[in-house]
């Protein structure tokens, strides 16, 4: 007999289906001696992914994209 999932697993089957259709990761790591100052200024933003979507954007605009 298989068990029957909880709401709880439902919900959550169902979240990772969404996330994986609708949206799209990026990871980056900055190492921590070489790279502090880049650490730092990121931290210092309200929103690193509005930050770096401004650039992206404004990037895209200088390039005609």
């Amino acid at each position: 007999m298989s068990e029957e999932k909880t709401s709880y697993e439902k919900r959550l089957e169902y979240n990772n289906t969404y996330n994986r259709e609708h949206y799209r990761s990026f990871s980056m790591r900055y190492d921590v001696e070489k790279e502090k100052d880049i650490i730092t200024w990121l931290k210092k933003q309200p929103s690193v992914k509005a930050y770096i979507t401004e650039l992206i954007v404004n990037d895209m605009k200088a390039k005609g994209e």
